[in-house]
């Protein structure tokens, strides 16, 4: 049965933005008693226009402390946006079984877990392991079937 070993998210704090309300979207992504467990990074970048971009990564490690986050994640999710990752499941799952979503920054500050097409966003890398190889195919069950326990799905 595979199962979620690393978390890794990214999220861009423009000059516009303040850094610590990107830190709390970032954070909000973890359960409460998770989030000083994060390995926490931010290095600087340079936008297009040459204007300052502050680059925030957070980690997470441990099959028990990430599994709990996919579900939070999925829990904490209204039903379009858990439909949408459910019609999408086969493009967000690469052959690695990395599975990539890509949450709305603003939505995530204000407590909401919502999935985004637009730039202001959080990329969320859920890295899936099984012994002695990850199947693709068991990891697409394993999200379909979290994606019905976190309801309204059929």
């Amino acid at each position: 049965m595979p199962f979620v070993s690393k978390i890794e998210t990214r999220a861009y704090a423009r000059a516009t933005e303040v850094l610590e309300r990107v830190t709390a979207s970032v954070q909000s992504i973890f359960p409460e008693y998770l989030r000083q467990k994060l390995a926490i990074t931010k290095s600087k970048a340079e936008g297009q226009a040459g204007d300052a971009i502050i680059v925030m990564t957070a980690t997470l490690e441990g099959q028990e402390n990430c599994e709990s986050v996919l579900e939070y994640i999925f829990e904490q999710m209204d039903i379009h946006s858990r439909r949408a990752i459910e019609r999408s499941l086969d493009i967000r799952l690469d052959d690695e079984c990395v599975f990539f979503l890509r949450i709305d920054k603003q939505a995530a500050f204000l407590g909401n877990m919502k999935m985004t097409d637009e730039s202001d966003l959080i990329r969320v890398k859920f890295h899936f392991k099984n012994h002695p190889r990850c199947k693709r195919e068991e990891v697409i069950l394993m999200i379909e079937n979290r994606l019905r326990a976190a309801g309204g799905l059929v």
